[in-house]
């Protein structure tokens, strides 16, 4: 009898442990495996995104023979790879999805919305986070869903954050570079224009009128003729683009590059 009523209290404890690992183990949702995607809408079939924010600001993008453009609040090419992450929300997984009338939205943040997106006809609100996991929930196509929150940030940034990082644009062709000092030999010409072709910035933000911009460098390119004012920090160069309202950050050596001669100086950087 002694022998059973160990054997019984062992497959006990044992059930009771499986039922710990069960509840303890992520299940599929947990980990986004298995749930089903927000939208079945073809992302890469989108041409058209408009953002607005609850502080009212606005950016449209457009895809025009393939590529990318800023149209609003400003024309320039725009940053691919923050563009692919944002429609990515078409394809996040939803944990859940939540009847909702319109006068159940408040709760959820969703009557007066922190953000909209449109991606073409498609339009995704989005609300509040709820405070378990820190989900966000988001309106679309008539109910609430709850993803992870991992695109808010995307649609609370500055219109800046979408400019491609490339100084002079996809097609770089510059015409003559005017420094605000004639220090380039002959044989450095070429150096200088290769070295703007390939520029590329560590992060595009909005112009700040309070630095102190030194210089100026006009850059005659197909496209026109660019402006660029120059300020210096201890560890960057910052071209800002006052006509858009954007500046350009680069490394010092980077920046040197683009600025400086004879062309050994900035070899050696």
């Amino acid at each position: 009898m002694r022998s059973r009523t160990l054997i019984n209290v062992a497959l006990l404890a044992l059930a009771a442990g499986l039922a710990i690992v069960i509840v303890l183990a992520p299940g599929e949702g947990e980990r986004g495996i298995g749930l089903e995607p927000l939208s079945d809408t073809d992302a890469r079939a989108v041409s058209r995104i408009r953002l607005e924010t609850d502080a009212g600001g606005t950016i449209a993008l457009r895809r025009s023979e393939g590529v990318w453009n800023l149209v609003e609040p400003i024309a320039i090419a725009a940053n691919d790879f923050r563009i692919d992450t944002l429609l990515g929300v078409l394809e996040a997984p939803v944990h859940a999805r939540i009847a909702a009338d319109a006068g159940q939205l408040d709760r959820f943040g969703l009557a007066t919305p922190h953000a909209r997106v449109r991606f073409d006809q498609d339009e995704i609100l989005f609300g509040n986070t709820e405070p378990i996991h820190g989900r966000r929930y988001l309106l679309y196509d008539g109910s609430v869903a709850l993803i992870d929150d991992a695109f808010f940030s995307h649609l609370s940034s500055s219109a800046a954050n979408y400019v491609n990082p490339a100084l002079l644009g996809r097609d770089p062709s510059p015409r003559s570079i005017r420094l605000s000092k004639e220090r380039a030999a002959a044989d450095g010409v070429t150096d200088l224009a290769d070295a703007w072709r390939s520029a590329q910035a560590t992060a595009v933000r909005p112009y700040e009128p309070s630095l102190e911009w030194t210089d100026e460098i006009v850059v005659e390119s197909a496209d026109g003729e660019l402006r660029f004012d120059v300020a210096r920090t201890k560890y960057e160069v910052v071209l800002g683009r006052r006509d858009l309202g954007i500046q350009y950050h680069l490394t010092k050596s980077a920046g040197t590059r683009l600025l400086d001669f004879p062309p050994h100086d900035s070899k050696n950087n």
